[in-house]
């Protein structure tokens, strides 16, 4: 613990993508700051969530292109993961980002970096109090500041099955660290953590099975788009099953027996929860100072991140503003810009995001369906990823692009690449939307061949009245 004073300008209540970062800018105008990170240094993303489980595609990516390199006129033998070494090769690198950006933090000379579970405790005339310690780990400290700013994350959350809670089951922290390799693994949950973990493990070799309660896998892509992806990861060896309602789970060791509605079993070996996450607002100490929340326990915030009461800032997963690491990152350079007088803000920020399967996904903007929900005058292009020779080059066929465009105004509005490099790809679509340029210029656009990026003005050159 490195506390350097008690009375403090900002107070950062979590260590993930967003509250480091703004300390650091804000110590830079210097300003007294304090962050308060309830585990390790770097949030989900660095320990749980983008990082490491990239580090794993990656082993998982090797033994694909080794398993199917004879269509290359490659030819190898047996092909086995040792996956002890995948993850320590995870862990080495995981490790090093963490100790170098924890370490910067825990001997900052001014900062305050503080490894504890902090929690607001009302106010002390014009200052929020904040509490931590009392748990054994340090006795019971409050720190006051006149300004807090909330970067809590969010959790995983296992769905109400019954006797789900008797299983062993893992989630997308607990996986990460499993080195024996299950012949048998069961997925509940058909979104992006499901499947970018579930194909990972079937290229490890588990036997996968992806169980989906919707009648598509993620769900918050068009049908059509979900159900490529679905082929593609059936083509591998998963196996998934949608619209199956869990009724049962029984524990068998490590693994358990799942039963569903129509009577029939899911035997595993281990069982992967991914079936959703909620913000960690309900420990935070809110009502002690009249903090809004939704339903849903997301923070309420203005396009500044100003929560309902003045002074109080939520950034990242609790805001309910994208649950993802460059959402979290950007929100503190909007608020850091904000509180030194600039004025930009959130609004108008495109979701642009992606799933990383392999081949991945790359999303911007508005759905197919989002754009017919909103009245738009829609154009709709659709372009098969075999069709691209780079695609064709590399072996990587499987997907399929979507341009969804405002044909009174001349913008798109949003767009899918599903396949290979989709996650790179939709960048540039991305900044096309960003800088509210005309759709049409994808049309005059000189692109490099062969590139997957160089078929968007031949995508464009399919839009077609959305006849829907």
């Amino acid at each position: 613990m490195t506390l350097h004073h008690t009375e403090f300008d900002t107070i950062v209540i979590g260590g993930g993508q967003a509250g480091p970062s703004l300390a650091a800018k804000l110590d830079g105008r210097g300003e007294r700051v304090a962050v308060f990170q309830d585990g390790p240094f770097g949030g989900t993303c660095l320990n749980d969530g983008c990082r490491p489980t990239k580090a794993l595609r990656a082993s998982a990516h090797a033994a694909h292109v080794a398993r199917t390199a004879a269509a290359h006129g490659v030819h190898v033998g047996e092909v086995t993961v040792d996956v002890s070494k995948a993850i320590a090769r995870k862990d080495e690198l995981i490790d090093g980002w963490r100790d170098s950006g924890g370490g910067y933090f825990e001997d900052h000379e001014t900062i305050s970096y503080v490894t504890a579970r902090a929690r607001i405790a009302g106010r002390e005339g014009d200052l929020f109090r904040v509490e931590f310690g009392g748990d054994g780990a340090h006795e019971l400290t409050v720190v006051t500041a006149p300004r807090i700013v909330l970067n809590p994350g969010a959790r995983s959350v296992p769905p109400p099955i019954d006797g789900l809670d008797e299983v062993d089951f893992l989630d997308h922290h607990t996986i990460l660290d499993l080195t024996d390799l299950p012949a048998r693994l069961a997925v509940i949950g058909g979104s992006y953590i499901g499947l970018e973990l579930g194909q990972i493990w079937a290229r490890f070799g588990s036997h996968v099975t992806v169980l989906q309660a919707g009648e598509h896998i993620m769900p918050r892509e068009d049908p059509d788009i979900a159900d490529v992806a679905a082929t593609f990861l059936r083509d591998e060896g998963l196996d998934i099953r949608t619209g199956v309602n869990i009724t049962r789970a029984d524990r068998r060791g490590e693994g358990a027996v799942l039963t569903l509605a129509d009577g029939s079993t899911v035997e595993a070996d281990r069982v992967l929860v991914a079936a959703g996450r909620i913000p960690n607002s309900d420990d935070l100490g809110l009502d002690t100072v009249g903090v809004d929340t939704d339903g849903r326990g997301y923070i309420t915030t203005d396009e500044h991140f100003q929560t309902s009461v003045l002074g109080i800032y939520a950034l990242g997963d609790v805001n309910g503003r994208g649950a993802f690491t460059h959402t979290s990152y950007q929100d503190h350079e909007i608020l850091a810009e904000h509180l030194g007088g600039e004025e930009r803000s959130v609004a108008g920020r495109i979701p642009t995001y992606a799933m990383f399967t392999d081949p991945p996904l790359g999303r911007v903007g508005m759905t197919l369906a989002q754009a017919r929900e909103e009245g738009i005058n829609v154009a709709v292009a659709n372009y098969d990823m075999a069709g691209v020779a780079r695609a064709a080059l590399d072996g990587v066929t499987a997907g399929t692009i979507r341009l969804v465009v405002d044909a009174d105004r001349d913008r798109l509005v949003g767009a899918a690449v599903l396949g290979h490099h989709g996650d790179e790809v939709i960048h540039a679509l991305s900044m096309l939307m960003h800088l509210d340029g005309p759709a049409s210029a994808l049309h005059t656009w000189l692109t490099i061949h062969p590139t997957v990026a160089e078929l968007l003005p031949t995508v464009y050159g399919a839009l077609e009245p959305d006849e829907s």
